[in-house]
């Protein structure tokens, strides 16, 4: 090869990593929504259950991040230049976030109390973690920090309050999977805003509720367990406007 074709092979190479670092950025600052589900291989082998819906997988990477996040915020107390390590992957960290709700956050069936809910959760841990980074570089008394444990706790109720009094809800909706005499056994996917786990569970039976249709379904809170289905308020006989209810197949 001679020194002109080198060059020129040199300089295509270069365009090209110029095109494909643009092309990151722009996707990076300036995500769009994409109709293809997201592939999680590390969340999905957390747990067992080998199919999960589009929904479920992205509320479980959601809850696996996050709690990342947190396991590395209490590791970088003890870090050196903590502070900066955790400044800079709380960088990342609200990045992740950010994309991932651009990106995906039209495949959860209600999108805003789960982007309300890890944005401020996020924001509260980035805030406690560096708070307490700080307070320690002055070491102040013990009081202070039983103070400012005192406030941290009292922003999470009061943003636990908040998140209930603007998303919360004692209903949600299902799909009847099966009709067995006086009980129907209904699909719940995982919802942030009724506060119940996803799973099957069963309810008394009423009419028009067969296999397949999609169901409003009443819950009761119960303490430290989250909420349960009571009973069915309603049966859809159409399912053109609730088909987003339904399980989604997620790609592997």
């Amino acid at each position: 090869m001679g020194l002109s074709d080198f060059l020129y092979s040199l300089g295509e190479g270069v365009e090209r990593l110029i095109r494909g670092i643009k092309t990151a950025l722009l996707e990076l600052l300036f995500p769009g929504p994409r109709e293809e589900p997201p592939s999680y291989p590390i969340s999905t082998r957390v747990v067992r259950k080998r199919k999960l819906t589009v929904h479920e997988l992205i509320s479980l990477h959601l809850q696996l991040v996050f709690l990342a996040y947190l396991t590395f915020g209490a590791v970088s107390l003890f870090l050196p230049f903590g502070p900066y390590v955790f400044v800079a992957v709380s960088v990342v960290y609200f990045l992740h976030l950010r994309v991932l709700f651009r990106r995906y956050g039209n495949l959860l069936l209600d999108p805003n109390p789960y982007r309300f809910f890890y944005l401020g959760v996020s924001a509260i841990a980035f805030l406690a973690f560096l708070g307490f980074m700080l307070l320690r570089r002055f070491a102040p008394g013990v009081y202070y920090y039983y103070g400012y444990v005192a406030v941290v706790t009292g922003a999470v109720l009061l943003f636990r309050w908040y998140f209930k009094y603007r998303y919360g809800r004692d209903y949600t909706h299902g799909i009847v999977e099966e009709v067995r005499g006086d009980l129907v056994r209904v699909f719940i996917n995982d919802d942030i805003a009724a506060n119940i786990k996803p799973g099957h569970y069963w309810v008394p039976a009423v009419p028009d509720a067969e296999v397949g249709r999609v169901v409003k379904v009443l819950l009761e809170e119960r303490f430290m367990k989250g909420a349960v289905p009571v009973r069915i308020l309603e049966v859809y006989l159409s399912q053109s406007s609730h088909t987003e209810t339904e399980p989604k197949e997620a790609s592997e």
